[in-house]
């Protein structure tokens, strides 16, 4: 049997070009990229998605902060 390899196209908020939007059942935040750890990233299937989804998921505090979208690759694979 082959190892598993899955590498797919994907979107993901970035504020500031430091810190990136994760979080998971509606308990979002921006975490600093360089601290990422763990942290479950917040991930879409397309940029349009993620615009629309982080306008609805951030909450009524929205401050009207800089993000944008960034197209990266999700990689997984067995080891």
């Amino acid at each position: 049997m082959e190892p598993i390899k899955i590498e797919r196209k994907r979107y993901v908020i970035v504020r500031d070009d430091k810190d990136i939007f994760c979080g998971l059942a509606r308990n979002y935040k921006f975490k600093p990229i360089c601290e990422i750890g763990d942290a479950a990233i917040k991930t879409y299937l397309s940029e349009k998605k993620a615009i629309s989804a982080f306008n609805h998921s951030w909450d009524e505090d929205y401050d009207g902060i800089r993000y944008k979208v960034v197209e990266v690759t999700e990689s997984v694979i067995e080891r």
